[in-house]
């Protein structure tokens, strides 16, 4: 838990650095929203299906014993 933190918090870091990467990034995001917006509300289902399958996957990967 500590690790995945860290990282996001590199992660933040890096993009508050760097206003390149961080025009892409918005870019993007504003990009995903505006797709999102289109087609909704179908494409909040799929979405959140996703994101409740990666979720699962996470969590199953975290309880395999070692």
């Amino acid at each position: 838990m500590l690790r995945a933190i860290s990282l996001l918090g590199l992660a933040v870091l890096f993009l508050a650095i760097s206003a390149k990467l961080r025009g892409g990034v918005m870019g993007l995001l504003v990009a995903f929203v505006a797709m999102l917006a289109r087609y909704s509300p179908i494409s909040y289902v799929i979405f959140g299906t996703v994101v409740l399958m990666a979720f699962l996957i996470f969590v199953s990967r975290g309880s395999r014993p070692r």
